[in-house]
């Protein structure tokens, strides 16, 4: 009988564990829900509020009448362009169901770029820049009215993005296709109906017209899908210690045409997605793009910098510099130029995202440098620095100087000293053809809470 007691006993303590131990998982579980849902929402509504406030202002550059509010006022289009753009990318629908949208908020930071370059010069808005912004914001409106769309939609099913996520996992996993969660369909139409609106075609460095060019890093064989798989596989930033897998999820055409592969980790990094897109000719990493929401921040962006550098030099990219850097949220997007014998390349932009919560190169974007990649045959100024100088303001008291090229209207390239100083409390870059002695550009550069502008 004693024996009988203990065992019920044992039996019903065993019990008590297990029952507390599946509780402490659930809740466990739910509180990673809410976390990820909390992250999904927030990026969610960031999205839908920047979208909103890119109709308005876009909806005030049509009344720009060519004085110092333009500069304002393209500078709060860039910025919040590229806002809405960093935000639309977290959220946890399939990144084809994006692409368009987040090309057409891309299209509007450069664009507005562009203009704040020419206004900083005192050139106006033409009318064709004028007719273009218009355009450009009706198609913000009606990307503002389809994602009010989905938020009504979203409050009435009571859907979470929690949900949707667990959803598009499980479809990525089977065997046979599952039905498409109803917030990511009304994402993919979305997609459908930016797809409609015509390319944009702007003057400036990185307009989409200039799309039209061949790519100069793309040379070499045809690559096949194994050899893709192994250049996408080398390219990520993987953990240590993590087995990763790929696949081919598809093809894609345009100016780049590019094999499409995801990366994804096995075991504790799961939540590793990276989509990859390498060149169909050459080789060349394109972009790519891990899809986990980062964690709170532990590193400094100094140190995410250093990170940053050392993920080119690892991939033989080593004659790089950084000329820009823009912190959204706990990531930080540095720009870098190719340099080649001391002369900075703008033209050849290649952009790289830490995370900062550990450090993991989380994006690549490398389309500029793709696109015009190459040795320059002559980089040797017929203008010295000092005959240069005379050209500026003497007023502008100058604390660097050195040659970089740079990209001109109609797709071609300048040879110039750049000039970086200060006049009147302000730091400009100013920048003179180091060949004929003509001043080229001014851009003045704002400290902002989240990097460096150059307007």
């Amino acid at each position: 009988m004693p024996r009988l007691t203990i065992s019920v006993a044992v039996l019903a303590l065993l019990f008590v564990v297990s029952f507390a131990w599946g509780l402490d998982q659930s809740r466990t579980r739910q509180q990673m829900e809410n976390f990820l849902n909390n992250e999904y929402q927030l990026s969610f509504y960031n999205t839908l509020s920047q979208v909103r406030g890119l109709e308005v202002l876009l909806g005030k550059s049509l009344a720009v009448c060519g004085d110092s509010e333009d500069t304002r006022l393209f500078a709060e289009i860039f910025q919040q362009a590229l806002a809405a753009q960093s935000n639309l990318t977290r959220l946890p629908v399939e990144g084809i169901a994006v692409a368009r949208t987040s090309k057409f908020l891309n299209q509007v930071g450069d664009f507005s770029s562009s203009l704040l370059n020419q206004s900083a010069m005192g050139v106006p808005v033409s009318d064709e820049h004028w007719n273009t912004l218009r355009r450009l914001q009706n198609q913000a409106a009606s990307l503002n009215n389809e994602l009010h769309g989905i938020e009504r939609q979203m409050e009435r099913n009571g859907a979470r993005f929690w949900e949707i996520d667990q959803l598009i996992r499980a479809r990525r996993s089977a065997a046979a296709a599952r039905p498409l969660d109803p917030a990511e369909t009304e994402f993919r139409s979305i997609n459908r109906e930016m797809e409609a609106f015509p390319t944009l075609i702007y003057d400036g460095p990185f307009s989409d017209h200039l799309d039209r060019q061949q790519p100069r890093a793309t040379g070499g064989e045809q690559v096949d899908q194994e050899r893709a798989r192994e250049i996408a596989m080398q390219a990520v930033d993987r953990r240590e210690g993590v087995d990763y897998q790929t696949r081919i999820t598809g093809t894609t055409r345009g100016q780049i045409p590019a094999v499409r592969v995801e990366v994804v980790g096995r075991g504790g990094a799961k939540d590793d997605r990276f989509t990859v897109d390498v060149a169909r000719r050459g080789g060349e990493v394109v972009w790519f793009l891990n899809s986990r929401p980062p964690g709170a921040a532990r590193l400094s962006v100094a140190e995410a910098k250093e990170r940053a550098e050392r993920y080119l030099a690892e991939h033989n990219l080593r004659n790089m510099q950084v000329t820009f850097s823009v912190r959204q949220g706990d990531t930080v997007t540095y720009n870098f130029a190719a340099v080649q014998d001391g002369v900075i390349l703008y033209p050849d932009l290649l952009k790289v995202t830490v995370a900062l919560d550990n450090g993991q190169v989380i994006g690549r974007e490398a389309f500029g440098f793709v696109m015009n990649h190459h040795r320059r045959p002559n980089l040797e100024p017929t203008v010295s620095a000092e005959q240069a100088r005379k050209k500026i303001n003497e007023r502008v008291k100058v604390s660097n100087v050195r040659l970089a090229v740079i990209p001109t209207d109609g797709g071609g390239e300048l040879l110039t000293w750049e000039f970086r100083g200060e006049a009147a409390g302000n730091t400009y870059l100013v920048y003179v053809n180091a060949n004929n002695g003509r001043q080229e550009r001014i851009l003045q550069l704002v400290d902002a809470p989240e990097g460096e502008l150059t307007i």
